[in-house]
């Protein structure tokens, strides 16, 4: 699945159902928002990786169209397995 097809895909398992919490976790140092909204693995000119938690926050929560209070966003280290 390209970057930008997550929250879009994630969305429509979820819909309309109530989400306690949104975790987004793993090398979030390495990722820029704007890899959510254009495909990094189809682009030319990938924006740089950019360590903006906050940044993938509102993103996450623009698509998914639920409240930021509910999301979270965490760094793992690399080969770290949460769940």
């Amino acid at each position: 699945m390209y970057s930008d097809q997550i929250l879009p895909a994630i969305k429509a398992q979820v819909g309309q159902r109530r989400v306690e919490k949104i975790d987004v976790s793993g090398a979030v140092s390495a990722w820029n928002p704007s890899y959510l909204k254009t495909a990094i693995e189809r682009s030319d000119s990938a924006p740089a990786q950019k360590n903006d938690p906050d940044g993938i926050r509102t993103v996450v929560v623009g698509t998914l169209g639920r409240q930021s209070k509910k999301v979270s966003v965490r760094e793992v280290p690399d080969g770290t397995l949460t769940r």
